[in-house]
């Protein structure tokens, strides 16, 4: 055999060599990924409501628009605390609401900037006690709850602070990472509902795709003390760098 002939022998043995370490990285990666069955964009909600039924004397703002933080939202009149006041209660004003001892009047503040939603009662109707009254979109505080039907020890490979890459409705991806996780178990399942924290959801450029509701898909990369974990998230890093990933 020639050297020539030597040569393309080695050449071609170490292409099969580099190309089977690759696919077997690639496909160790496709087991550690599992996709979201359904997933949306959230915002943190701030519920408005009181202890005790009255009318609503007083509206300041109206639904579906802009509120700062400590902004009054309304007034009700309550013929219940009054009486309470009369009986000899203790009431104080608190950072959710205004307190007026002598008139029994309970004005409600805002408790975050953010969209004022799903406010129904106006000015003159009743309010029932214990419900909520309104809900505060608060400003910048998107994420995504997604969900996933798992095997129990795929379950367990979920961690806190773990990568999830966000799918947006325009085919973008954001990097974004575990900040929590609950789980239902049926029939030999696991349910899991993971909160993904994903900062560039809050970015101007995406925030047409990055609305409260928008449907987004959430491939999660679970927990790996394989041998291959290792080299598997090298050769990840690199196709990153050089753009292919």
């Amino acid at each position: 055999m020639t050297w020539r002939n030597r040569l393309r022998l080695w050449t071609a043995l170490l292409l099969v060599l580099v190309v089977t370490a690759g696919l077997t990285l690639l496909l160790n990666q496709r087991e550690r990924q599992v996709f979201s069955t359904n997933a949306a964009v959230q915002v943190t909600e701030h519920q408005v409501g009181s202890d005790y039924g009255g009318i609503m004397v007083d509206q300041f703002v109206e639904p579906d628009t802009e509120v700062r933080r400590g902004e009054r939202l309304f007034t009700i009149s309550s013929f219940a605390l009054q009486k309470d006041l009369d009986n000899g209660l203790e009431a104080q004003s608190t950072p959710a609401y205004d307190l007026d001892t002598d008139t029994g009047l309970v004005t409600y503040l805002a408790s975050a900037d953010g969209k004022l939603q799903e406010f129904e009662v106006r000015q003159g109707g009743y309010v029932p006690g214990g419900v909520t009254m309104a809900v505060i979109a608060q400003e910048n505080t998107e994420f995504v709850k997604a969900q996933f039907r798992l095997d129990p020890v795929d379950y367990v490979r979920i961690r806190v602070g773990g990568r999830a890459d966000v799918e947006l409705p325009n085919r973008r991806i954001l990097r974004g990472e575990v900040s929590s996780v609950s789980v239902e178990t049926v029939d030999g399942l696991a349910y899991a509902t993971v909160s993904v924290q994903a900062p560039e959801l809050r970015d101007d450029a995406v925030a047409a795709f990055a609305q409260p509701g928008a449907p987004v898909t959430v491939a999660l990369t679970l927990h790996d003390d394989g041998i291959l974990a290792g080299p598997t998230d090298a050769f990840l890093q690199w196709l990153h760098r050089v753009g292919v990933r």
